[in-house]
């Protein structure tokens, strides 16, 4: 427990100095199950994690059909785990299910999970979280609005971006400002938004 709190006390004090993001390139695979078809889609992307709000930001494309998504989740879970050695590991989950308004079933999960190490994220602060995340149970389960139900299943493997967030931190960047550039980037390539 002791070491826990150390580590979300080192978090606290370097965020509070100035740097707020922490950014990740990612790379996976989505796997959908629906009506009769199983394709899959390998995918890229960027994770933009702002440690004041704890809100996570994801942008990904694909490169095979040149279309780009984004979406920020302001409910995970970050939990710091500890294992062997007093090496730390800090999770990031979400899971929900429930009845949707057209009275069929749904199930969301998410989690990905690092090695705690010290990350550089300006030129003025550090913090302790992970180098690398990876996840691969994440799934999610719905209906179609006819009531056909679909299952998506992806992996993916993240690593720490110092060359996106040491410079988007010493600028003052926001996510919503960093979202807007990768954005801008990905359209200038001639990728589009469905």
């Amino acid at each position: 427990m002791k070491r826990t709190s150390i580590a979300f006390t080192v978090l606290f004090l370097a965020i509070t100095t100035r740097a707020a993001l922490i950014e990740y390139d990612y790379a996976g695979k989505d796997a959908f199950i629906y009506a009769g078809s199983q394709p899959s889609y390998a995918f890229a992307g960027v994770m933009i994690f702002d440690t004041i709000s704890s809100n996570v930001t994801f942008v990904d494309w694909r490169n095979t059909d040149h279309t780009y998504y984004f979406d920020t989740v302001t409910n995970f879970h970050f939990v710091v785990v500890s294992g062997r050695d007093n090496i730390t590991h800090t999770v990031i989950a979400s899971s929900g299910s429930g009845i949707d308004s057209n009275g069929y079933y749904y199930l969301n999960d998410y989690m990905i999970s690092g090695q705690n190490a010290e990350l550089t994220i300006s030129s003025n602060a550090k913090v302790i979280f992970p180098v690398k995340f990876s996840g691969s149970n994440n799934r999610n389960i719905a209906a179609n609005s006819a009531g056909a139900f679909q299952l998506k299943t992806w992996g993916e493997r993240m690593t720490f971006s110092p060359a996106r967030t040491i410079p988007d931190n010493n600028n003052g960047l926001t996510a919503s400002n960093v979202l807007d550039n990768i954005i801008s980037e990905l359209q200038s390539k001639g990728y589009t938004h469905p």
